[in-house]
């Protein structure tokens, strides 16, 4: 996965039924949980490991790799799992030599805040990839995420600020989906019209918000 520094690597074990009794689980929590053979936290990404200064809200990233019985992700588990570690997470999911990764924008204050979908990978072949140079634990987490996500960043954005972006353009793309189907099928000349400039306000506003700086 990511080229990061040997400084971040921990690839410490822990039991499962740690966690079960941490997060409280519930019957169906635990049934999912049975499809994980080992969790791994394999990487932690901090101030110290990347040699940067420490910052308030972005302290840690843990890189947890999860072996797994079977080719299916416990999604009930890690999402509520997810909630009750404090840190800033990335996982990957290792299935006979296949990975898929799962990530969330998580907001770290009094509170955790999962505050976005989370992002998943298809299953594929593990590559190296490598990581730019890195200023801050914030600068990790938005490289990080940005590639979980396929949308690039921009350089001076915060990472809320991306993934607020990032929903926009969600947003927009399906409402340019429901746009042009609306087109396909419709007959009278002045909605078609309508229709169209609605479709090309979208589409500019699409390209504003995907464009990055140069």
């Amino acid at each position: 996965m990511f080229n990061f520094s040997s400084k971040t690597i921990v690839n410490k074990e822990y039991k499962i039924s740690d966690f079960l009794t941490q997060i409280k689980a519930s019957k169906e929590i635990r049934e999912d949980a049975k499809k994980i053979d080992k969790i791994i936290f394999q990487n932690v990404i901090n101030a110290n490991s990347l040699n940067c200064i420490e910052e308030d809200d972005y302290k840690n990233i843990y890189v947890i790799r999860i072996h797994l019985k079977e080719v299916n992700i416990p999604r009930l588990f890690i999402e509520e799992l997810d909630k009750n570690i404090a840190f800033h997470t990335y996982f990957i999911f290792e299935y006979h030599g296949e990975i898929t990764t799962m990530m969330a924008f998580k907001e770290i204050g009094q509170k955790i805040k999962i505050n976005s979908r989370y992002y998943t990978s298809n299953h594929k072949q593990e590559e190296t990839i490598p990581v730019p140079l890195l200023n801050s634990v914030k600068d990790a987490y938005k490289f990080i995420l940005s590639h979980q996500i396929g949308i690039q960043s921009r350089n001076s954005e915060l990472p809320d600020a991306y993934i607020t972006r990032v929903k926009a353009i969600s947003k927009l793309q399906f409402q340019i989906s429901k746009t042009e189907s609306g087109i396909k099928y419709e007959t009278q000349p002045k909605k078609k019209f309508e229709y169209n400039e609605r479709l090309r306000r979208y589409k500019n506003e699409l390209e504003e918000l995907i464009r990055v700086e140069e």
